[in-house]
């Protein structure tokens, strides 16, 4: 049996190769089963699955998302994680870490991301070439890419710091696959007779913790959808331990519903992520609330599919019906979240949720749009982070309260949606920054700012792109970009320098930590859009930023 660095050793010289997966192969004479070296099911057959309107008879029933959109070349960002289907089965349990994306003809230089397991059990799975999509990763070899059909998603990874180990764990929110009947002794009981898997769909209801491990509730598939999976329920429930190897799960169940605790020694059970879009159930007749549409490409061919209980389908409220506004082109619906601008200017940088819309229309005169909003009102942070010493200034980030007072805004006044993280009652929020999103931040950040500062325009400002936020947030600087032709919006792309005054806190990089005690540094976030523009005669992937939503001066 090889070891563990004759096997990343392996590994590396596979994937210099120019394969575009972690194919496992022998570099010495010894004879070792490789499983990723074919595939059942191809990559191509499995995304077929899921374009809109496809006739597979796999994928037949309703389609609410385009997931095809996840993985065009303008979403491909240096600094991201990517997720990569495999050949043991076309799952996406691969990782890459996107080093540059090149432009205008589309290639990317990637690093492979390669199991590092410290714990015995994790280091025999590994050596029997069994799947490891959860747990320490380290850095491989680089390889460059042009074909981006491998890719699935972009992925968390929370770098260890010293280590230089890199951490991928389920999070709160995210949709997983679990295997079915795992055992960490796989791996010592004839591991061939293990590589067909089958599959649990869970969602992730608790963040991973050392101490605690996961927990997850058990998602069925819904008859009638091509891929939508919903919970049967809530309720009060029993619990019971599943042995699994040396370690127990706990299990609870409520009938149909269940959860489950996944604890911290048993992440390999964790299969893949598997991309989803949250539901509201008023999308099309028959929804459960609360569902999930999956992405078919990560997803098995075959799924047992369960009829939706009627209690679980959602009754529609007048309300809840949406008002496009003709003016703007915006869609507004009740539960909605929107940015909106203060009484100084109309910068963004305060949130509030719709409660009620009414039409209006006097005589001979146009319908009138009127909407009730909650306006967000922030509630204490933790005791690490620094706060105001002016309370009057706005809160960015953090958790919010929802309050059922009402202020009417006009389809104008609200400038674009948000999508917070909602408490089970409703009355609570939480928006903070995440991966992938760009933030307005304060330059040269100190607690004693003050509101007329703020309202004489006397603040610097500058845009970051998220790249971490684990803990700590990790950002990158964002610079304008002047583009060839004329154009309404501003555009932004990486930075290449910062000025000198903000070197003495951040560092003179242009990528830089914003710790979490001075997350009120972040003022609002900025709806966005990639695209791809030409710069100095060259094509760039850039963003586009309503110039709405950038401070005076901006």
């Amino acid at each position: 049996m090889m070891d563990i660095t004759s096997k990343r050793k392996a590994v590396a010289e596979t994937l210099m190769k120019g394969t575009g997966t972690a194919a496992f192969y022998s570099a010495s004479d010894e004879a070792v089963h490789s499983p990723r070296v074919s595939c059942a099911v191809s990559v191509g057959d499995k995304r077929k699955r899921n374009e809109l309107g496809g006739s597979n008879d796999d994928g037949a029933g309703l389609k609410f998302n385009d997931f095809e959109k996840l993985r065009k070349e303008v979403n491909f960002l240096a600094a991201q994680t990517w997720a990569m289907y495999d050949n043991v089965d076309g799952m996406p349990r691969l990782y890459a870490r996107i080093r540059k994306v090149a432009a205008p003809l589309f290639g990317l230089r990637i690093t492979h991301l390669e199991a590092d397991p410290d714990d015995e059990r994790e280091i025999l799975w590994f050596e029997q070439d069994l799947p490891v999509s959860a747990g320490q990763f380290r850095l491989g070899k680089n390889e460059d890419m042009k074909d981006i059909s491998m890719f699935s998603h972009v992925i968390h990874c929370k770098e260890g710091g010293n280590t230089g180990h890199l951490t991928v764990s389920p999070r709160k929110g995210e949709t997983w696959a679990l295997f079915k009947n795992w055992d960490i002794n796989w791996s010592s009981s004839e591991p061939d007779s293990h590589r067909r898997y089958e599959y649990d769909i869970v969602e992730i209801l608790s963040d991973h913790a050392d101490g605690t491990g996961v927990s997850v509730a058990f998602l069925h598939k819904a008859k009638g959808f091509a891929s939508v999976f919903f919970r049967m329920g809530t309720g009060v429930a029993d619990m019971f331990r599943m042995p699994t190897g040396d370690a127990d799960t706990f299990r609870m169940e409520t009938g149909d519903a269940d959860t489950s605790q996944i604890p911290p020694q048993d992440i390999y059970q964790f299969s893949h992520m598997i991309p989803s879009f949250k539901m509201t159930g008023f999308e099309a007749k028959g929804l459960p609330k609360d569902a999930y549409e999956l992405d078919q490409a990560a997803l098995p061919e075959k799924v047992e599919e369960k009829d939706v209980p009627s209690h679980l389908i959602p009754r529609p409220k007048p309300e809840a019906l949406c008002f496009p506004s003709k003016h703007t082109g915006k869609v507004f619906q009740t539960g909605q979240f929107w940015a909106f601008g203060g009484d100084y200017d109309f910068t963004p940088r305060f949130y509030g949720r719709i409660q009620k819309i009414t039409l209006t229309q006097a005589f001979d005169e146009a319908a009138e749009l009127k909407i009730h909003v909650s306006r967000l009102k922030a509630t204490s942070f933790p005791e690490n982070v620094i706060k105001w010493k002016d309370k009057r200034m706005p809160v960015g980030c953090g958790t919010f309260s929802v309050p059922k007072s009402c202020s009417i805004f006009y389809p104008q006044h609200l400038t674009h949606q948000i999508f917070p993280q909602t408490s089970m009652d409703g009355n609570e929020c939480t928006i903070l920054p995440k991966i992938g999103q760009v933030w307005m931040i304060y330059t040269d950040w100190v607690p004693h700012y003050d509101l007329v500062a703020l309202e004489e325009h006397d603040l610097d400002f500058e845009v970051v792109e998220v790249l971490d936020d684990a803990l700590n947030y990790k950002v990158l600087a964002l610079e304008r970009a002047l583009v060839t032709s004329e154009e309404k919006n501003h555009f932004f792309r990486a930075a290449k320098s910062r000025p000198s005054y903000c070197h003495e806190e951040d560092g003179p990089g242009v990528i830089f930590t914003i710790p979490q005690s001075k997350m009120r540094r972040f003022s609002h976030p900025l709806p966005v859009s990639r695209v791809t523009k030409e710069v100095d005669g060259e094509m760039e992937v850039l963003f586009e930023v309503d110039k709405k939503a950038l401070p005076h001066g901006a």
